[in-house]
């Protein structure tokens, strides 16, 4: 059995959690909202959630298209993390329609030249891009759900816990497949470390911030990450721990 067999893709298929609107209960925030900064930094994750689908177009005009078992994976993704984008704006609609100062726009698209060179670039690369695209996503998830842990810590709304933690309970799921396939893929190919260390430098965390204003990046770190500095390293030693990837310092370069 390999790492990855660990991972129950059909159960997770037949599981898949869509729409947490039935459970939001809005009207609970009518006796507490949540903290302005709260709402913004949820407006950010709203953002970034919502990057996926401009993500996955670019993942899946590289070889990983071709991944049988990795792309069965990231349809159902795709579709989990539509939800919880959609229940974050359920949570910040319902706060704008009671008076609160409206949130960021949603992401734009990525250019279409952009998405032409990587697949250009992909396709000339082969496979050993894949475990890059896997472990994207893993640094990816442990920066987001640090992110609504943090929240939770500045503003322990009761509902929005009850929220969030329904949320993270989703996004941890996805994130066991993504490790374990990134941890086996990378360990098996010392160019796929090489190509993943590389490409890991270039990317702006959290996925989709580039297609964000950058004050409201600045904002996102600066109120979640850079006043615990123990968080930006246990992230990064995580990082450290993927085959191949020690010594990136990652989320510390990523900061404001």
């Amino acid at each position: 059995m390999t790492t990855a067999d660990t991972f129950d893709l059909g159960e997770y298929t037949r599981t898949a959690v869509g729409s947490h609107r039935a459970e939001l209960s809005l009207e609970d925030y009518d006796a507490a909202p949540v903290l302005p900064e709260t709402l913004r930094s949820l407006a950010y994750l709203r953002n970034v959630e919502r990057a996926t689908m401009s993500h996955l177009r670019g993942l899946l005009i590289t070889p990983t298209h071709k991944d049988a078992y990795v792309t069965a994976f990231l349809t159902t993704w795709a579709y989990e993390k539509y939800w919880i984008a959609d229940a974050l704006d359920g949570v910040i609609a319902w706060h704008e329609a009671n008076g609160a100062e409206p949130a960021p726009a949603a992401l734009t698209l990525a250019p279409r030249e952009r998405s032409v060179r990587e697949a250009i670039y992909g396709n000339l690369i082969g496979v050993d891009l894949i475990p890059t695209h896997l472990v994207m996503s893993v640094v990816d998830e442990w920066i987001t759900q640090a992110a609504y842990e943090r929240i939770l810590e500045l503003d322990p709304n009761e509902r929005l816990a009850i929220t969030l933690t329904r949320l993270l309970d989703v996004k941890r799921r996805q994130l066991q497949f993504f490790e374990e396939v990134s941890r086996e893929r990378l360990a098996a190919s010392p160019r796929a470390q090489r190509l993943a260390a590389k490409h890991l430098r270039r990317v702006d965390w959290p996925i989709g911030s580039r297609a964000e204003p950058r004050d409201e990046t600045r904002h996102f770190f600066d109120r979640l990450f850079t006043p615990v500095p123990t968080l930006v390293a246990e992230i990064d030693r995580r990082v450290d721990t993927l085959p191949g990837l020690s010594g990136l310092h990652l989320l510390e370069r990523s900061l404001p």
